[in-house]
């Protein structure tokens, strides 16, 4: 009990906070800061149950909403593959048109290249048998001047490559995807008939490292010359075969024939003469057929 000497004293004691109102219970105090508000334990948002399935008619209702609601989702997403998919198909097909119109462009320049050639090697080969036939000829009394060309290029092939490391070759006809990829196939087949020549213009040219006059070299060295001449001469026609067997395919014609890709070469002077004397072919054509026999191949159809 305090007496009325302590009233002081009461004054200090802290009173215990007052006990709410039924209101201040339910909606909180009407006095209390907007910062008490905040720091309240937050409410669920409690949404209303939907509507109860109370019959059949309503499951299968409910069911085939959902089943429609799916078909639609999946039925713009493939559409939406469908157009993704045509989009890329036709710039894959673009691309590689482009590609093969340079490549077309750059066969052409490369027939072109391999006929000059086989001009240039017959020009040097003429050139050196006149100089081991009249050692010590002067360079300027020779017969010519010497070429030594390299002419041909690889094809392109990025677009094709882009091609087939993505998955876009599989939406393409099989067809289609199958001319493609011969067409690249022969390309490539050219390109790498052609490495040999390069290495044997190489040689020709080694020379060069000692002198750039060839009427100083040594009878043995124009013997040397003379036979890779000879040598890139007759690799120089394999490639030019092989561009042949490219050229028919569409797209590439107008090409030379055949014989035409291998000027100042004697094969077809050759065959010409052998049709003229069938008799002297028995014995090669018995070798032919004991050959083929072995390999348990029928025999070659005569012409």
């Amino acid at each position: 009990m305090i007496e009325e000497g302590d009233s002081s004293a009461a004054s200090q004691v802290p009173l215990p906070d007052l006990v709410p109102t039924a209101h201040e219970t339910i909606a909180g105090r009407v006095d209390a800061s907007p910062s008490d508000q905040d720091n309240s334990t937050p409410m669920l948002d409690v949404h209303a149950p939907h509507e109860a399935v109370h019959t059949w008619k309503d499951f299968f209702i409910h069911i085939a909403t959902i089943v429609i609601g799916l078909l639609i989702a999946v039925a713009l997403e493939q559409t939406v593959e469908f157009f993704h998919h045509r989009r890329e198909v036709a710039e894959t097909r673009a691309a590689l048109h482009e590609e093969m119109q340079n490549n077309i462009a750059l066969f052409h320049q490369n027939v072109e290249g391999h006929v000059m050639t086989m001009a240039y090697l017959h020009n040097n080969l003429r050139i050196f048998e006149y100089l081991r036939d009249h050692p010590g000829t002067p360079q300027d009394k020779l017969p010519g001047i010497l070429y030594w060309p390299i002419f041909t290029s690889p094809p392109q092939k990025a677009a094709w490559s882009t091609a087939e490391h993505t998955d876009v070759l599989s939406l393409m006809p099989r067809a289609e995807v199958r001319e493609t990829t011969d067409r690249y196939a022969k390309l490539d087949y050219a390109w790498e008939a052609y490495q040999p020549v390069i290495a044997s213009l190489t040689q020709c040219t080694t020379y060069f490292s000692q002198t750039p006059d060839i009427s100083t070299l040594s009878p043995a060295s124009v013997a040397d010359e003379i036979e890779i001449i000879k040598q890139t001469m007759a690799r120089e026609a394999v490639y030019g075969i092989t561009l042949s067997a490219v050229g028919r395919q569409p797209g590439f014609r107008p090409v030379p024939t055949w014989w035409q890709m291998l000027p100042y070469w004697t094969m077809q002077d050759y065959y010409r003469w052998a049709r003229q004397h069938p008799e002297l072919n028995m014995p090669s054509q018995m070798e032919i057929d004991k050959a083929r026999a072995f390999a348990g191949l029928p025999a070659e159809t005569r012409n």
